[in-house]
């Protein structure tokens, strides 16, 4: 066999040998890559629901006083406040004393007068009914004397009614309820009927509300109340939507009863008015995943997880309303969502 074959049929070998190692690194690379192109996660799995769903607006506000509820302690004439006998927060009783006040010179001056007034009155009455028996008065006399007896004594009685002849007083709570506002301090010089104490009858809390203009907002509308730091949420219905909005805050003020929750005055709340109802569908909000190509879920199907995007609208509890191509009663992966891919086999926790 000339050299030249031979070469020929060398070359010939070694290309039969590289075609069958390739052939075999290649099986070899796809066992070993299978495992990983079909890999199986476990997953929860919940069905897509569709109903009807409420529309819900979240607003803030504080805890108030219904202006229907409200007590103010007013001074009955001119005082001056000796002491406070309550402090901003308190709860008081109905009869507790909260302020004690005296009587201011000017106060005093028209008790005496009233007073003098009524001593006087009664001393002309005398006088002109002994001249009338005697015939020395005409009726008409007498009766102009009774008159100003009768004016004097209702004079001095409206003085004794807002403590006249009294050096000092202690002025009392109306009714039962909480210390809002303390107007006046000790010393104070106070005019008559000017605001001493105001209280919030108990029982008689709401909550004010800031609502956005444009909202369709209407009283009557249900709304879930809750602490802004904490606690167990209420239910209430807007008793109240204003129509003016509020200079500083742009808003539009909303009132709601707190339906004698003990919640403190000015205390943070947030509400959440339901303002209408629409169909639509929701999901558990842990199916739902958020990352940077947008928020998709995964509908399990036949073995395998398929990427559906999706568009997230208003919570619902434990859900979120979803927007997309889906169908009410399609399986969604839950836990364990955020592992997953496009076509991934998966296995159903449970089965």
């Amino acid at each position: 066999m000339s050299r030249s074959r031979l070469l020929a049929v060398g070359a010939a070998v070694l290309v039969v040998v590289v075609i069958i190692a390739l052939m075999l690194l290649r099986r070899g690379g796809d066992a070993a890559a299978e495992p990983d192109a079909t890999p199986t996660a476990v997953v929860t799995v919940a069905p897509v629901r569709a109903g009807t769903l409420h529309d819900v607006v979240s607003v803030y506000g504080v805890v108030t006083a219904d202006p229907a509820a409200v007590m103010t302690v007013a001074a009955p004439k001119q005082v001056i406040v000796q002491r406070v006998l309550v402090r901003t927060g308190q709860t008081v009783a109905a009869g507790q004393p909260v302020i004690e006040v005296m009587s201011a010179p000017a106060a005093e001056l028209a008790y005496r007068q009233a007073a003098d007034a009524a001593a006087f009155a009664r001393a002309d009455l005398a006088r002109v009914q002994r001249l009338y028996d005697e015939r020395l008065a005409a009726n008409d006399q007498l009766e102009t004397a009774r008159k100003a007896l009768a004016d004097a004594n209702a004079a001095l009685s409206a003085q004794q009614k807002q403590g006249g002849g009294r050096s000092s007083q202690a002025l009392t709570a109306p009714a039962a309820g909480v210390v809002t506002n303390i107007a006046q301090a000790p010393g104070d010089h106070v005019a008559q009927d000017a605001p001493l104490v105001v209280l919030a009858r108990s029982g008689g809390e709401a909550v004010k509300l800031g609502l956005e203009p444009g909202g369709r907002f209407a009283p009557g509308q249900p709304v879930t109340i809750r602490p802004v730091a904490g606690g167990a949420p209420i239910q209430s219905r807007l008793t109240m939507v204003g129509r003016a909005a509020d200079q500083t805050t742009k808003t539009i003020d909303a009132v709601a009863p707190l339906n004698g929750a003990p919640w403190a005055i000015g205390a943070g709340v947030q509400g959440d008015v339901v303002t209408g109802a629409h169909a639509g569908m929701v999901v558990p909000r842990a199916a739902v995943v958020f990352d940077e190509t947008g928020p998709h879920l995964f509908t399990v199907a036949g073995g395998k997880a398929h990427r559906v995007f999706v568009q997230v609208g208003l919570d619902h509890g434990d859900d979120i309303e979803v927007k997309g191509p889906l169908q009410a009663g399609a399986l969604v992966a839950v836990e364990g969502a955020y592992e997953l891919q496009d076509g991934m086999a998966v296995k159903v926790r449970g089965k």
